[in-house]
């Protein structure tokens, strides 16, 4: 099993340990709750205000989202950053497969698992 690494030198790859959770994540977002209500009590927004600033982008993106693809995998990744995982995950549209829309968040290691942190919505 791929596990996460701690390495502050480069990005890696998302491990599998984390793809139902950000995959249960852009559910969410295809079904409009970008608050992430009801999702878990270990996946959040970094911060409340987030959630109407990323409905935006995604509308003024003017496409719908869709549930993750194998192919967003490859251009997916993170980074650990010494307290956290930094992490960068291609979202996908019904019109473009794999977009250029990406969603940021940070995961955080405690002791029954991972604490999952998303931010923004945008194109970088």
């Amino acid at each position: 099993m791929h596990l996460p690494l701690k390495d502050l030198e480069k990005e890696h790859s998302i491990p599998e340990v984390w793809k139902d959770s950000i995959c249960k994540v852009v559910i969410q977002l295809t079904k409009d709750n970008f608050e992430l209500h009801n999702v878990s009590e270990y996946i959040t927004l970094q911060s409340s205000d987030l959630a109407e600033f990323n409905r935006e982008n995604v509308l003024e993106y003017g496409c719908c989202l869709k549930a993750l693809s194998t192919e967003c995998w490859d251009r997916s990744c993170y980074q650990w950053q010494g307290d956290y995982w930094d992490l960068i995950i291609d979202l996908c549209t019904v019109e473009e497969g794999v977009s250029d829309l990406v969603l940021k968040g940070r995961i955080y290691p405690i002791v029954s698992g991972y604490k999952y942190e998303f931010g923004m919505v945008y194109v970088p």
